[in-house]
């Protein structure tokens, strides 16, 4: 994929556009095939950024919002029935200008054996390195995990920790910068539908989902996470 980033600058041709990406996550368990039950074979984490391409996030926001209105629910994937799911993804997909990009663990992970918190540093340091290295976003948005005055409020502090790791270490470069914002930022709910959406068709809960929105993602990576 060809990035505004990636074009060749010119002396007559506009100042690149400063790519944004939204990020968030889900995990959920793999699934019994024949029960549909929770298997207890282990976890799957994934982390979903929507890079905005054209670098009009304002634009797309409204979009959303016309979505939001149109279907009548809001457009987070789990509150979302099967027949909203498919619905709303088919409202996402005519959204332009947006790319998606996932980054999972490589098999499911014992919740007795992996903490959350590395799980999510091994992925999230993975994200930020292709969003950085490969495509040159200069601003990733989380979802926060973690209210100011909430017993979780340093939760999003681990994010600047594994952010400023990398740029210690020279991974990424020191212009790459997060931030967290809630549920009132819309773009967060493109990620959120291919969070849940790809989760859901890992772990086995549903094969459905997935299929209709994963021709506008750019790449999977998988991750390798120790104990």
């Amino acid at each position: 994929m060809h990035s505004p980033h990636s074009a060749h600058a010119g002396l007559h041709e506009p100042p690149e556009t400063e790519l944004f990406s939204f990020i968030d996550e889900s995990r959920k368990p793999v699934r019994d095939p024949a029960t549909g039950r929770v298997a207890g074979s282990g976890e799957h984490y994934v982390v979903a950024a929507a890079v905005v391409l054209s670098g009009d996030v304002v634009e797309i926001r409204n979009q959303l919002r016309e979505v939001q209105l149109r279907v009548g629910h809001p457009l987070h994937y789990q509150d979302l029935s099967p027949t909203w799911q498919a619905k709303v993804l088919e409202h996402i997909d005519e959204i332009a200008d947006w790319d998606g990009y996932l980054f999972e663990t490589d098999r499911p992970l014992p919740a007795t054996n992996y903490s959350e918190h590395h799980v999510r540093a091994k992925v999230i340091e993975r994200a930020f390195t292709h969003l950085d290295n490969e495509l040159g976003v200069r601003h990733a948005i989380l979802e926060t995990r973690g209210l100011a005055g909430t017993d979780f409020s340093s939760l999003d502090q681990k994010d600047h920790d594994v952010l400023h790791r990398l740029q210690r270490q020279e991974i990424i470069s020191a212009g790459f910068q997060i931030s967290h914002a809630d549920k009132s930022e819309a773009i967060l709910q493109i990620s959120d539908l291919l969070a849940g959406s790809r989760s859901d068709w890992l772990c086995g809960k549903s094969s459905d989902a997935f299929p209709r929105i994963s021709h506008r993602i750019s790449s999977v990576e998988s991750v390798f996470s120790n104990p």
